[in-house]
């Protein structure tokens, strides 16, 4: 079985690179949505912050249901979707994250982008293109031309 990262804001538009991928799918996969946070170098930020649980309050309810209709309308191509956040200032160890969680793609929406959450995240896009494993732009799975083809 296969596993997407997909890097998201935890809005509509996250929902939708799933959604996509979902309907075009040929095999069951297992999501995992993320977004990455630059880590502090200052100890005192380190000790004493709790920006770890902070960051789970920018998926709301909302979002979690979407994710639950996701896997109920697609339950024979979307084994399980999860929420990892990524904590880290170096490509090794985006690379590090993606191998602990099997990731086989990364897929994300070049038009609408992965905007930031807070001021500590990260420019994704820059990141996702330089880790090393295949990635999916979803706005060429559905266009008339098809110029991209879902590899899973």
């Amino acid at each position: 079985m296969k596993t997407v990262i997909i890097p998201a804001d935890f809005t509509a538009d996250s929902l939708q690179v799933a959604h996509v991928l979902a309907r075009n799918a040929q095999q069951k996969f297992s999501i995992v949505f993320t977004h990455l946070f630059h880590v502090a170098d200052d100890i005192q930020d380190l000790l004493f912050s709790t920006y770890r649980k902070k960051e789970y309050d920018f998926v709301s309810e909302d979002f979690w249901k979407e994710c639950h209709v996701i896997k109920d309308v697609y339950s024979n191509k979307v084994h399980s979707i999860k929420v990892e956040f990524f904590y880290g200032n170096k490509l090794a160890a985006f690379k590090n994250f993606l191998d602990a969680n099997n990731a086989d793609f990364i897929a994300f929406s070049e038009s609408n982008g992965i905007p930031k959450l807070s001021k500590s995240s990260l420019d994704a896009l820059p990141i996702i293109k330089k880790a090393g494993v295949e990635l999916i732009n979803v706005d060429k799975i559905e266009e008339p031309a098809n110029t991209q083809e879902i590899c899973f």
